[in-house]
């Protein structure tokens, strides 16, 4: 996950399994998959271009915080926090997600 601020590229990287970690709290709405988990359920999105564009930062923010963090051990813990402050910082930006 990263932006550009002032030109100069700003994110997080992680390992794969943290953001699986993550991915796997999310449950479908009404049956069916929203926002980032139906891309990452589909493997759609950043899995077919890389880097890949949020198409909504406040539904994935929303998204993301309907997450007990309790739930998730300590270090992925930290990346959620880091994930939540990118998507509020940066609302308006355009927030990418890179797979390699």
């Amino acid at each position: 996950f990263y932006t550009y601020i002032n030109g100069e590229k700003t994110g997080i990287e992680m390992w794969e399994g943290y953001f699986d970690n993550i991915m796997n709290e999310f449950s479908p709405v009404d049956g069916r998959w929203a926002s980032l988990a139906y891309y990452y359920h589909l493997y759609e999105g950043w899995y077919d271009e890389s880097p890949w564009v949020i198409p909504d930062n406040k539904k994935a923010l929303e998204q993301f915080e309907t997450i007990d963090i309790k739930l998730l051990d300590n270090v992925t813990q930290k990346i959620m926090m880091k994930l939540i402050k990118l998507l509020k910082d940066n609302l308006d930006g355009e927030i990418f997600i890179e797979y390699s």
